[in-house]
């Protein structure tokens, strides 16, 4: 069986890639061409070397567009002026919020589902909040209505709609009826630039894929889901947590080690120390 790391590989140049994919491959020793996987998939395992890590000239990095999508999601941040969450003004209470999240985070680790699909899903989840304001009694049924959507949008293989009630109580039309009615209040606009897309973009900008890589990532998703469980995160722009998240790392591991390359960016600039969003970093992860 093939094991297919990493996202695939669409557009019209794909015969291109196969073609230089295959030379990449027939160079290599002990490996061999994989048809039956797919042409994706052949990409896939020239691109990946013997680490494990992606080759910086990868066409599924789409390096050459790194700067204008940085640029485009900033302006658009921008225009969206800074986060309003009230949560006092809603009929969920921060407890109920951050129990209802990590019971999400368990069912997304449960599932084997991709990181995108648990930040997506607590996206979608917030949204819902505002717009629908439910009773507590049915977020269990929004968390698990807007889990279903995102797993829709972002995996391959999205667990069955039964499989996800399997320990509820809750009902197939349940879910489905929820659907409609999320679906209608964002206009079907489920995507959202998240924590994690803002995490990965300027990740790849400051070049943290270097020999520790490994174990800077960890660091980085230990912060980001941290980030999702408390409420106080709402009213911090997700490009400002990213960052954050990075500067916390780099405290954490010491610059030496992370050696980030802060220039980079031209949209934002490297955060302080009396950085609130750091300052409530570390205070959320701070032992008990």
């Amino acid at each position: 069986m093939h094991d297919n790391k990493g996202p695939r590989v669409f557009g019209k140049n794909l015969e291109n890639q196969v073609d230089k994919a295959s030379k990449i491959l027939k160079s290599k020793k002990d490996a061999t061409l994989d048809e039956l996987g797919g042409k994706e998939n052949l990409i896939n395992d020239a691109i990946w070397n013997k680490e494990g890590l992606n080759r910086l000239d990868s066409p599924q990095f789409v390096s050459l567009y790194q700067q204008e999508i940085y640029e485009f999601l900033y302006e658009k941040e921008k225009s969206m002026g800074e986060p309003n969450f009230q949560m006092s003004q809603t009929k969920i209470n921060d407890n109920v919020r951050a129990t209802t999240v990590r019971y999400i985070v368990k069912l997304v680790r449960c599932f084997n589902l991709k990181a995108e699909t648990l930040f997506q899903t607590v996206d979608l989840m917030d949204q819902s909040i505002q717009l629908i304001n439910p009773e507590i009694r049915d977020l269990e049924l929004i968390s698990l209505t807007c889990l279903f959507i995102a797993s829709k949008y972002e995996e391959i293989y999205p667990p069955p709609l039964a499989a996800l009630l399997r320990s509820t109580d809750l009902q197939i039309k349940d879910v489905i009826e929820m659907e409609k009615e999320i679906l209608n209040k964002l206009n079907f606009n489920v995507i959202s630039d998240n924590t994690l897309v803002w995490l990965q973009l300027i990740g790849e900008l400051i070049g943290y894929n270097s020999k520790y890589s490994d174990q800077i990532k960890q660091r980085c998703m230990n912060f980001a889901e941290s980030s999702l469980t408390s409420s106080l995160f709402l009213n911090h722009k997700k490009s400002v947590i990213a960052l954050n998240i990075f500067m916390a790392v780099e405290i954490n591991l010491g610059c030496q080690k992370t050696q980030f390359k802060w220039e980079r960016l031209t949209q934002h600039q490297k955060p302080s120390n009396e950085s609130k969003t750091l300052k409530l970093l570390t205070y959320i992860l701070k032992p008990k």
